[in-house]
């Protein structure tokens, strides 16, 4: 089962904290910066990303994506959580049309 939380902010989110903090809707397991076109972290059971994306929402979007099923120590689902997020960030916020208030 795959969750994602999206959500829009005035301001940049920082993705650590987030990804470390207590909520339920933003927590992922060890959390690690990857080089990728948008900030992006990667953890065992999940992923956060963010860019700038002007809407009627705010200022810059971020998507959260949770994958409750996976077991906190289990490190094996980590590539196919990046792959995921490389291909389905971009592709999500290109249909979002950024910059069209």
């Amino acid at each position: 089962m795959l969750e994602f939380h999206f959500s829009w902010d005035d301001s940049e989110t920082d993705l650590i904290y987030l990804a470390t903090g207590s909520g339920s809707v933003s927590n992922v397991t060890a959390p690690r910066s990857i080089t990728a076109p948008y900030k992006t972290v990667i953890g065992t059971d999940g992923a956060i990303a963010t860019t700038p994306c002007k809407t009627k929402g705010g200022e810059y979007f971020t998507l959260t994506l949770q994958l409750p099923q996976i077991k906190l120590m289990d490190q094996t689902h980590r590539n196919d959580i990046e792959k995921f997020m490389r291909a389905y960030f971009p592709a999500t916020v290109k249909t979002l049309g950024c910059g069209k208030t």
